[in-house]
């Protein structure tokens, strides 16, 4: 339904001359995934709106889809699943956040494993991005270093004595991007070295 919605509004653009009919397959492309991400987004945002954690969800945005932006990691195959579970992992981000807030020890913790992964993994290259080696290793670079300043704006946040449900999101935005470069490396959703060329 999103990608007919969007073909029917390129098609018109390509109509009225605004863009050229060779470009349509990259406007389509790009207006599905900004209609996608506006939907997702958007739903995450209402239900923090509803629940009264519309802070401590836009942190936990603004870390995770910084880094994961970096370090891609597992991906699902259509949107409906995509959504779905973006949606429902973000349903147990909160869960899990009101049940660490109170075991910073172990947030912490998990915190430190995840550095660990993201310094040693950097960047999953995705079969539908497939970059080449230049751009993985600028990517796992890029990913390595956005890892770091997150981690010091999370200790930073510690030591000035801020509210411990911010602190657990933006750790949990680490956590759960390394967990989902595991699972990308445990399916072996990349592209192989033999592959890249």
């Amino acid at each position: 339904m999103i990608e007919k919605m969007a073909m029917g509004l390129v098609d018109q653009m390509a109509e009225e001359k605004m863009i050229d009919k060779e470009a349509e397959e990259y406007y389509v492309y790009t207006l599905v995934s900004l209609m996608e991400k506006f939907i997702t987004i958007g739903t995450i945002l209402l239900i923090s709106v509803l629940i009264e954690k519309l802070v401590p969800t836009a942190f936990f945005l603004l870390f995770f889809l910084s880094l994961r932006k970096r370090t891609g990691g597992y991906h699902m195959n259509i949107f409906f699943q995509c959504y779905l579970g973006t949606v429902v992992t973000y349903m147990l981000v909160l869960g899990l956040c009101m049940v660490l807030v109170d075991y910073p020890q172990l947030v912490f913790g998990l915190l430190l494993v995840a550095i660990c992964i993201v310094e040693v993994i950097g960047t999953v290259n995705h079969p539908n991005i497939h970059m080449d080696a230049v751009e993985l290793s600028e990517s796992k670079r890029a990913a390595r270093i956005l890892c770091a300043v997150e981690v010091c704006v999370i200790y930073t946040f510690t030591l000035l004595g801020a509210d411990m449900m911010y602190v657990c999101h933006m750790a949990v935005a680490v956590i759960l991007c390394a967990v989902l470069l595991l699972i990308a490396k445990i399916l072996k959703q990349e592209v192989k070295r033999n592959e890249e060329n």
